[in-house]
């Protein structure tokens, strides 16, 4: 099937707001018709600061390692100790503990931090961010979302056809808050906050003169959805 190539929207950016305005300019810009915003991923939290908001939201989370590798048992002694006290495990194995979203914690994230660990939170199925059966939800939903989400990473995507473009196959519009897109994934980056436009593989023969027609800084392609 392919991926599409994304392109980011290179302009400042200094807050969540000013991000999610921008990505709707650009939906309401350059698309012909468009799809509802897909349901969007919520986390991970890797600050304490993302820490303490998730708490108010989610009652469980996946303590994990940043770069997916085992957990570092020889790091997490004190960590561990808390988890027993508390009666916070839920359930582990040598990659993951999902675990009970403890007050106590807080207080070691450094030490989670310097061991590069994060929490994966359940964002798709905890309201208000849940879309129940539907990959999808309103922009009313999404506002209700966008209001909540606070210091977390948060994206969505609106899929639709760009105007001007022969193919709407994999293109649209790509919001990124709190976190950057990598290659065909997104990765935390608190307080960075993106919008790219998505050009799908079918388009190669026309999209360079079409995004030199936006008239918009853009980065590099980047693999996408």
């Amino acid at each position: 099937m392919g991926a599409s190539l994304l392109y980011q929207v290179l302009e400042p950016l200094p807050d969540s707001a000013s991000a999610v305005r921008r990505a709707r300019e650009l939906v309401k810009a350059f698309t012909e018709w468009v799809d509802e915003p897909s349901s969007p991923e919520v986390g991970p939290a890797v600050t304490r600061e993302q820490y303490e908001h998730a708490r108010r939201l989610f009652a469980f989370g996946v303590l994990t390692r940043r770069d997916a590798d085992a957990l570092p048992l020889d790091r997490l002694t004190e960590l561990r100790r808390v988890i027993d006290r508390t009666g916070a495990l839920r359930d582990t194995d040598p990659y993951r503990m999902t675990v009970e979203l403890r007050p106590e914690f807080a207080r070691l994230w450094s030490l989670v931090e310097e061991a590069g660990l994060q929490i994966e939170l359940p964002g798709r199925i905890t309201p208000p961010f849940d879309a129940g059966e539907e990959d999808t939800t309103t922009e009313a939903g999404l506002d209700r979302m966008l209001e909540a989400v606070g210091p977390l990473a948060f994206d969505v995507a609106w899929e639709g056809s760009l105007r001007g473009l022969p193919s709407a196959k994999l293109c649209g519009v790509q919001l990124c808050l709190n976190s950057v897109w990598t290659s065909q994934c997104t990765e935390p980056a608190p307080g960075t906050h993106a919008v790219y436009l998505s050009v799908g593989t079918r388009n190669l023969d026309v999209q360079d003169e079409w995004l030199r027609r936006t008239e918009l800084n853009l980065g590099p392609a980047q693999a996408g959805w």
